[in-house]
């Protein structure tokens, strides 16, 4: 019997609306890969490039909650690519490492009450295919990658290649085909991928796709389908020098409408607010400086020692050993787990949990080989170094690789993703520090024991802001959470909007220009618009009926000249249909 096709949808939009991977948590009573875990929900797009001259690299972490034979995944990219397994370390660790904070330093003197406002790989092809009868879909190539079997598209028919999905196995959503065919129409190729028999949910890990393109970019017009409001994007950058986008615009936030009191807690809404104000269509910089911040990120010689896990001869011993090397205790490590020392039935039935189970493999050493398991060391050892140990070293070779690093971040909607953002690399702008220290000076009443009355706050450009009491609190859960109005309600989010060149300087754009530009940047190229912007013929201009139309795309040829090219984050997820 044919199995059930499978449903597209946009991952971004599938993450959004409460995908969910187990992240890590630090055990409590229990030192083994099965602790108690609380499901995070994953939301948005995480992409991490490597620009290396004329050659692109993207590792892009997918996110998916669902039965395993159930996934599948589509995604266009510039060329054909080499595809590789990625590392999900490299996300989290990126993620604390580079995140933006906003800490103030409180004034000696007079200290009021202010306990509750401190911020808390590559195989083998099997086979490069062929072309369809009939039409005019081509099998570029087709192998296996870890716990994946992917296959690269090429088709020059919208028709033929949906076709092709349907013939496959997949079923694409309405709607979805005016946007395939977005990209069909640019000469792109497409890399499917889903899980291989037997694999488990918990096998999915990040993927990466290095291909021939000078400038990286993320197709968002394709994930319009099913696209959540403000949906965050986060890009890292590895280059020579600060990368910035060309045909988006560049905000710079207000950091008076962060809320300092309690770490910038509101940072997500201010960047919502200030891309709104930049026509919905911009990026902040979030870091931008020396990718020394990268050494030793997720790997360095010498962390594991592959021989002795090998060496080990019971499951208890294995087990013990990964714990012992610092393995991550994470879905991944767990699916490893699950393949190689399979729970047995027989234990399952008698209400045993899986944390009991692997936590304590030697009480159950008979259950095991009464179901007549034998433990293979060197076959679990040689997917540990497939899947683990060799997308970490390939993902620390690319933070090592080059001398500047940079982290952008904005939130999308889907009337916004009408124009693929493109990137490129600028010499001649200034570093940007992630972390944010403001001045803080309180105001005591006549009772110490109280809140203060005010709080002055001094930025480091000279500026202050001050904020008055009474500060409110409110309780939920399980501790305080403190709220604070807008704490600037009369000045934009955004202190500049700019667009950005390959050299030089930003260019400010006033409110007055930012429909004007974001018009301009639909059919004219960046550097025209920046000439345009120079000489003082941008105009203001009415938004048109057809504006939120998808209009560029990542390969843009005479549109976007040298800038063309990219990758999709947002691929296609693919459900079965029930």
């Amino acid at each position: 019997m044919k199995p059930n096709k499978r449903l597209v949808v946009t991952l971004a939009a599938a993450v959004s609306a409460g995908s969910l991977l187990l992240a890590p948590t630090p055990a409590q009573a229990c030192g083994g890969f099965f602790c108690s875990q609380v499901p995070v929900e994953q939301t948005g797009e995480q992409i991490l490039f490597g620009m290396d001259g004329g050659k692109i690299s993207a590792q892009i972490l997918i996110n998916y909650a669902g039965e395993a034979e159930d996934f599948a995944w589509l995604l266009p990219v510039a060329s054909k690519p080499e595809i590789t397994l990625g590392s999900a370390a490299a996300f989290t660790n990126l993620g604390f490492r580079t995140a933006p904070s906003w800490r103030l330093e409180w004034t000696a003197g007079a200290q009021c009450n202010w306990w509750s406002l401190y911020p808390q790989l590559a195989e083998a092809d099997n086979g490069t295919g062929g072309v369809r009868d009939g039409d005019e879909v081509s099998v570029l190539a087709k192998k296996e990658v870890g716990p994946f079997e992917t296959v690269v598209l090429e088709s020059s028919s919208t028709d033929d290649l949906i076709a092709w999905l349907n013939d496959n196995d997949y079923a694409q959503p309405p709607g979805a085909r005016a946007l395939i065919d977005h990209y069909v129409r640019q000469d792109m190729v497409f890399v499917a991928l889903r899980l291989l028999k037997d694999e488990p949910t918990g096998a999915i890990q990040p993927i990466t796709l290095t291909f021939e393109e000078a400038n990286p970019c993320v197709p968002l017009v394709l994930t319009q389908v099913a696209a959540t409001p403000d949906m965050p994007v986060q890009l890292y950058l590895v280059s020579d020098h600060r990368v910035v986008p060309n045909n988006w615009l560049h905000v710079v936030l207000n950091q008076k409408k962060i809320d300092w009191l309690n770490g910038g807690s509101n940072y997500t809404d201010v960047v919502t607010q200030a891309v709104d104000e930049a026509s919905g269509r911009g990026f902040v910089t979030e870091f931008a400086g020396s990718s020394a911040l990268l050494d030793d990120l997720v790997y360095r010689e010498g962390q594991f020692d592959l021989a002795k896990l090998a060496a080990a001869t019971t499951p208890e011993g294995f087990v013990m050993e990964l714990l012992s090397q610092g393995f991550a205790r994470d879905a991944q490590m767990q699916g490893l787990l699950r393949k190689h020392i399979p729970m047995p039935a027989a234990v399952a039935t008698r209400g045993i949990d899986e944390q009991s189970f692997y936590n304590d493999l030697a009480s159950y050493a008979l259950d095991l080989a009464a179901a007549g398991f034998v433990f293979d060391a060197l076959a679990f050892v040689a997917d540990i170094d497939e899947r683990v140990v060799t997308p970490m070293r390939d993902t620390q070779a690319v933070f090592d690789s080059k001398p500047y690093f940079t982290r952008l971040f904005t939130t999308v909607s889907a009337d916004e993703m009408t124009r693929d953002p493109v990137f490129s690399q600028n010499p001649d702008l200034a570093d940007v520090s992630n972390l944010h220290i403001a001045k803080a000076t309180p105001t005591c009443g006549s009772d110490p024991s109280q809140p203060p009355e005010s709080v002055l706050i001094e930025f480091d450009d000279g500026e202050t802001m001050t904020l008055t009491g009474p500060f409110q609190q409110t309780f939920t859960g399980s501790g305080p959470e403190i709220t604070y109005p807008d704490p600037a309600p009369g000045e934009p989010a955004a202190l500049r909007i700019e667009l950005i060149g390959a050299t030089g300087q930003a260019t400010l754009v006033h409110p007055w220009q930012v429909i004007a530009v974001d018009i301009a940047l639909d059919t004219q190229t960046p550097s025209q618009v920046l000439i345009d912007l120079a000489n003082g013929s941008i105009a203001p201009t009415p938004v048109p009926d057809n504006q939120l139309s998808a209009s560029g795309g990542c390969s843009q040829g005479e549109l976007l000249g040298g800038l063309a090219g990219g990758i999709s984050a947002l691929a296609l997820l693919f459900r079965k249909k029930r």
